[in-house]
């Protein structure tokens, strides 16, 4: 069972019977000046909320198990709060800019890091996950440096950034970019010009140094706790309130996709479901396929749960596993053949596929999924936009993979396109995209497709007689021929 992670306590001093208290509806975006600061305000009235997350998938007996994150802790007082990193194991006492840090914490040194907030400074990024909670943020203008091979980087806005007009630095020798002593160094000579900048870290890096903050959302295991982490950057910005709306707008939209295909798919048998194989290939090593003994394995066990599909998972003990590179296990051709042949939609999450079929195609051309030509790869929003932005999406991507399996609402106006699968025998890959300069440079960043229109289920039970849908479907067109007689 997760224990909930949010202590929003305050800590509230004794006053004086005539000292003035301001009252302080909204977190603050500035410091406190000078004589402003009074013993007894709770600063941060604008507190991270996590976002509760009930599967309905799940039956009753096991619900309300995903009701924060893991491994992310925001403990509130008046003028300070303390943002913990569990998986890191690392603790940052952040107080109100204007403030004197609470001197007993910083005597306790239990915190790797003490900082003002409203942060003042700006920050240095090192994975391309953490560039889309700072863009929905609005905070893209905070970051002043990217450490790392810039390749990788697919925001359009941070690109122009990067590239034109120069503003966020390249830390980065391209020359050497394997040697993690030219990186330290590098990163040594930034600090220097940028004293009081912070650099995160991801979930591998250990997170030392002087600067540091780690991040490390993609080790939860739920979407929607993944997600959650936008409050950890939130909390540099006293932008609680505004990061536990978009988190509670984005589960809602999650909710609704998974509502909207448990109704759809009410009067299907298991036999009777979508089935999903979700596998690529890696060369030296044979194929590499979902393993999903439980629905928050992984991601995509998620997704397939989440649309009522079935997804082939690895059985016990099938193919080859080589300890020395991880716990990883690989099929051979025929072990994936016997396995996948029969999946009607094949998702393979890399960019290789055209090689791959080429170099198998008298095997591939056995699987159902290739011969109705429903395979699809990663590569829907961009060459490297999956790894950058899928975390910060994870709703549209939800509706992506319900669309694919043929279970969202068919009746959406307007229906939802297909943004992260890419139909590898029918569709481009798109380009780069591109930043409306200057206005859109430090606008908030929108996903686009992130809408849900629920199914309104007006009668049946959803026990398999076929009422449920058989309502849903005549509920849908009386509201529209509704609509268009209001027009007439």
């Amino acid at each position: 069972m997760v224990k909930l992670h949010l202590l929003a306590t305050t800590a509230l001093a004794v006053l004086l019977p005539l000292s003035p208290v301001i009252a302080i509806e909204t977190n603050l975006l500035t410091c406190l000046e000078d004589g402003q600061f009074e013993i007894g305000v709770d600063y941060f009235p604008d507190k991270y909320i996590p976002t509760k997350y009930d599967p309905i998938f799940l039956p009753a007996n096991q619900a309300n198990l995903d009701d924060t994150t893991d491994y992310l802790e925001i403990d509130y007082f008046s003028y300070y709060k303390i943002v913990k990193n569990n998986f890191h194991n690392k603790s940052y006492l952040l107080y109100q800019c204007g403030a004197e840090p609470p001197q007993e914490e910083v005597n306790s040194g239990r915190h790797d890091l003490i900082l003002p907030v409203p942060h003042k400074g700006g920050l240095a990024i090192t994975q391309t996950p953490q560039i889309p909670p700072l863009e929905l943020l609005g905070l893209r203008e905070e970051i002043i440096a990217y450490i790392g091979d810039p390749q990788w980087v697919s925001s359009p806005c941070l690109r122009h950034r990067m590239d034109v007009d120069g503003s966020v630095e390249i830390v980065f020798d391209p020359e050497d970019p394997w040697n993690n002593d030219r990186t330290n160094e590098l990163i040594a000579e930034f600090l220097q010009r940028n004293p009081e900048a912070l650099i995160f870290t991801g979930p591998f890096s250990d997170g030392e140094g002087d600067r540091r903050i780690g991040a490390a959302a993609s080790q939860e295991r739920t979407n929607v706790a993944t997600f959650d982490w936008i409050a950890m950057y939130a909390a540099l910005y006293n932008l609680e309130g505004l990061s536990n709306q978009i988190a509670q707008e984005t589960e809602d939209r999650y909710t609704c996709t998974s509502s909207n295909a448990q109704i759809l798919s009410s009067d299907m048998a298991e036999s009777e479901r979508p089935t999903v194989l979700w596998a690529n290939y890696f060369q030296g090593y044979n194929w590499s396929v979902a393993e999903c003994r439980t629905w928050d394995e992984s991601y995509y066990c998620e997704y397939a749960k989440h649309c009522g599909a079935n997804i082939i998972s690895r059985p016990e003990g099938l193919g080859f596993n080589d300890k020395s590179i991880g716990d990883f296990w690989y099929l051979n051709d025929e072990e994936m053949l016997a396995l996948g042949k029969d999946a009607e939609i094949w998702i393979y999450p890399s960019n290789t596929w055209e090689t791959v079929y080429e170099s198998k195609k008298e095997i591939l051309d056995q699987f159902k999924s290739v011969q109705n030509k429903q395979v699809y790869d990663t590569q829907g929003g961009g060459e490297n936009m999956w790894y950058e932005q899928r975390l910060a999406e994870y709703d549209v991507v939800a509706n992506d993979f319900c669309e694919l399996v043929g279970l969202s609402n068919p009746y959406q106006v307007p229906r939802h396109t297909v943004k992260w699968f890419r139909n590898v025998y029918t569709d481009p890959i798109p380009g780069p995209g591109t930043c409306n300069v200057p206005d859109e440079l430090d606008d908030r960043y929108v996903p686009v497709g992130a809408f849900c229109s629920p199914l309104a289920q007006t009668g049946g039970s959803g026990n398999g007689s076929g009422s449920g849908v058989s309502s849903l479907v005549c509920g849908q067109f009386i509201g529209i021929f509704v609509i268009l007689a209001l027009l007439l």
